[in-house]
């Protein structure tokens, strides 16, 4: 890894360095920014190697079975780990293909020289994720200081000053055309489930069978993922507050319209200035 580290607060740096060594070859990291459809994929991902088979996530939550790898044992939400080697030793346990979830720039994630290990991402319009992000913090039970401000607009200027949208492509996508990456969008999920479904069984080489996608689809559906995740999806139960859903709404278009007509232009205007036109293009959908 040539990243210097942490790439965000949340980012153990020495964890990932010690992990690198221990890849193997089937693992697939999903790396994402924040509020893209990365645990509706962690979720879809489950299901298929499992064939539908276990839709209570073995009891353990989506955590247990497909961890936030790079989470500091400081913010392990009530996780039986405190040390990163007992942190490594929960990563060893897991069956293969293991499936881990990041929030790092390219350059971090723990992939030796060579490895045949998998990486997957999700893009989504960067005018729905500031406001999907604010809505997703304004719904836990943060400790006092590390919330959002109450209002939408000063939180809007925090997104934009922290800018990991922008830094996460600006590192993805020189590897969009890599034989060993995949780029999904968020909107072509909700929209052809199954065409994107077949794109990642071809992708990661895994044979599943048309009858078990259809057993499948259900389970990754929005409005049921909303109704049980509480029960069977989070393991992190009392950082949400009890009115409150980590799958909000899983819509395309209506966050980007609770921003002001400045801000989308401002965020789009950035992404023009940052990114280059083909980038562009395959986030907003203009392609």
């Amino acid at each position: 890894m040539a990243g210097s580290y942490p790439t965000t607060r949340m980012c153990d740096g020495e964890l990932l360095a010690m992990f690198e060594p221990t890849t193997r070859d089937s693992d697939v990291f999903i790396s994402t920014s924040a509020k893209c459809g990365q645990t509706w994929l962690q979720s879809l991902l489950f299901h298929l190697k499992t064939g539908g088979r276990e839709p209570d996530f073995r009891g353990v939550g989506l955590g247990g079975v497909s961890p936030w790898l790079e989470l500091p044992n400081t913010m392990s939400f009530g996780s039986s780990w405190s040390t990163r080697e007992e942190r490594l030793a929960q990563f060893e346990a897991l069956d293969d293909p293991r499936v881990f979830k990041l929030h790092v720039v390219w350059d971090e994630i723990p992939r030796p020289a060579g490895s045949p290990a998998k990486i997957m991402t999700v893009t989504r319009d960067p005018r729905d994720v500031p406001y999907s992000m604010f809505s997703h913090l304004m719904s836990m039970n943060l400790p006092e200081g590390e919330g959002p401000p109450d209002d939408f607009d000063l939180y809007f200027e925090q997104w934009m000053d922290f800018g990991f949208y922008y830094k996460f492509l600006q590192s993805f996508w020189p590897h969009k055309d890599d034989e060993d990456v995949l780029f999904l969008r968020f909107a072509d999920m909700k929209r052809d489930l199954r065409g994107q479904i077949a794109r990642i069984l071809e992708f990661l080489a895994w044979e599943v069978s048309s009858e078990v996608i259809e057993r499948i689809v259900p389970l990754v559906d929005i409005n049921r993922m909303r109704e049980t995740e509480k029960s069977t999806i989070l393991t992190n139960q009392a950082s949400w507050k009890n009115d409150r859903h980590f799958f909000r709404e899983g819509a395309i278009g209506k966050n980007a319209a609770r921003l002001s007509d400045d801000q989308r232009r401002r965020v789009i205007e950035r992404l023009h200035a940052e990114l280059p036109p083909d980038c562009c293009a395959f986030v907003t959908g203009t392609d």
